[in-house]
């Protein structure tokens, strides 16, 4: 119901928008606004109590953030519903740890998000949760946005809010992007000869035709794209910068520049997936070297949690309209609950405590692995969750994988990351799985390194 609420400033001390919200607890307290009241619109309060249009958007902000009020997008504040105490947090019961040992994948590593996830669930249910019985609005809540772009200064990009679309986790946003590009027909994608094989599928599926490209241990070779473009011309680029997966690498600055001058001067698109992005980057994103052409997109499903499904997509500005309509035709948007969610956690400071503790979880766990395997051809990162093992004479990627695997290891072999008619190094993918407890991490590490050790005694044919 709408509500004239005229309150008294001067029974309050302190600042204006301090009085303002000190009035709403008091009257909600006594009963004088009840949850579903709707305030009245912040110019038309600002001029009964006579105070600046900006003084009573201040204490609105405040007071919703308390979980006082809540803002339903294009209807009003309104108060919110009753408060009800936090239940005693209680760790869930995690199933009986199975008898092999998952190095194979990366999981979102363990570091007690669940008690911030339960809190920001709760607080999204005590204030927002009238908003779910309607459809979202498709750009979703505006206030997001500007949380997001902080959060992407980490991976040193400074992103335009308006540019982001709001995606169901790093594939979804893998697909949007190609689906923008590809929106004329079918097109060619050029990609690293090692890569995530997600974004094989997804390429697959929108019946585009894939052509690897030369890397070394900084990424894609520049000469080798050009020869490929001039053989076949393409319509963008999927590569990664700051993590090589499944190498570990970093792409430096003048290799990112190489490529998007040929990205200009052949005219084609640039899709950056920084999902491994857990530590901090101090090199500038394609975003930021060739805006006009050059995707980014990333995901918390690394650093935070990957079952609430969130991921984002930067534009580039002719892009943006595409990839807002896909999205829209596909899902209409993003869950509100998720991204109300997320912008809990990233609002209270929650996401940047979890993302800290995943990074120095993760930093330990290589330690210890180059520790025990260190006198092999490994590559490592601190910040990165997984190790590259190049293998020792004697061993293909196929047979340790089944070498491990009947000692109850699971690794992932080169060729599950390799092209289609693209040299297979031999070598394996070690997850760092900081999940897996301690002491059955490092016995599978200590029978990895035995079995380095004793190679066939006969060479596969």
């Amino acid at each position: 119901m709408d509500t004239i609420w005229t309150p008294t400033l001067t029974d309050f001390e302190g600042p204006k928008y301090k009085a303002v919200v000190a009035a709403l607890r008091t009257d909600i307290s006594k009963g004088v606004l009840v949850a579903g009241d709707k305030l009245p619109p912040v110019r038309e309060l600002a001029w009964q109590i006579k105070v600046t249009a900006g003084t009573v958007a201040r204490a609105y902000q405040q007071a919703i953030q308390e979980g006082l009020l809540q803002a339903r997008v294009g209807r009003g504040t309104f108060v919110a519903g009753t408060q009800h105490p936090m239940p005693e947090f209680e760790t869930p019961t995690r199933t009986a740890a199975l008898s092999q040992i998952n190095l194979r994948n990366t999981s979102t590593t363990d570091v007690g998000q669940a008690r911030a996830l339960q809190a920001a669930m709760i607080k999204v249910a005590q204030t927002k949760v009238l908003d779910y019985v309607e459809y979202p609005e498709p750009k979703g809540d505006g206030a997001i946005y500007e949380q997001l772009c902080k959060w992407m200064e980490y991976s040193n990009l400074r992103a335009d809010p308006k540019s982001i679309v709001l995606c169901h986790g790093g594939q979804n946003a893998i697909s949007v992007a190609l689906a923008s590009i590809l929106s004329e027909g079918a097109g060619v994608i050029a990609i690293d000869a090692l890569t995530y094989p997600g974004v094989r599928y997804a390429v697959q599926n929108h019946r585009a035709e894939l052509v690897g490209i030369e890397i070394d241990d900084f990424g894609i070779v520049p000469d080798a794209l050009e020869t490929a473009y001039r053989r076949k011309p393409f319509k963008a680029l999927f590569t990664s910068t700051n993590v090589l997966n499944p190498t570990t690498g970093e792409m430096p600055l003048e290799r990112r520049i190489a490529i998007a001058d040929l990205a200009r001067k052949f005219d084609f698109q640039i899709i950056e997936d920084d999902c491994w992005g857990i530590g901090p980057s101090k090199l500038p994103t394609f975003t930021s070297i060739c805006p006009e052409r050059a995707w980014y997109l990333s995901s918390i499903s690394k650093t935070i949690s990957a079952g609430l499904r969130f991921g984002y997509l930067v534009c580039p500005p002719a892009g943006f309209a595409a990839a807002s309509r896909i999205v829209q035709i596909n899902s209409y948007g993003l869950s509100r609950a998720v991204s109300d969610i997320v912008q809990e956690l990233l609002q209270s400071g929650s996401a940047l405590r979890i993302r800290q503790d995943v990074l120095k979880a993760v930093g330990k766990r290589v330690e210890l692995s180059v520790n025990l395997l260190g006198k092999w051809d490994i590559s490592w990162r601190r910040d990165v969750p997984f190790i590259w093992l190049r293998l020792p004479q004697g061993w293909r990627a196929s047979s340790f994988t089944s070498a491990c695997e009947r000692h109850d290891i699971l690794v992932r072999p080169a060729d599950e990351f390799a092209l289609n008619n693209m040299p297979v190094p031999r070598a394996v993918r070690v997850s760092v799985n900081c999940n897996v407890p301690l002491a059955r991490y490092e016995a599978a590490l200590r029978q990895i390194d035995n079995l380095l050790s004793h190679p066939p005694l006969e060479m596969e044919s």
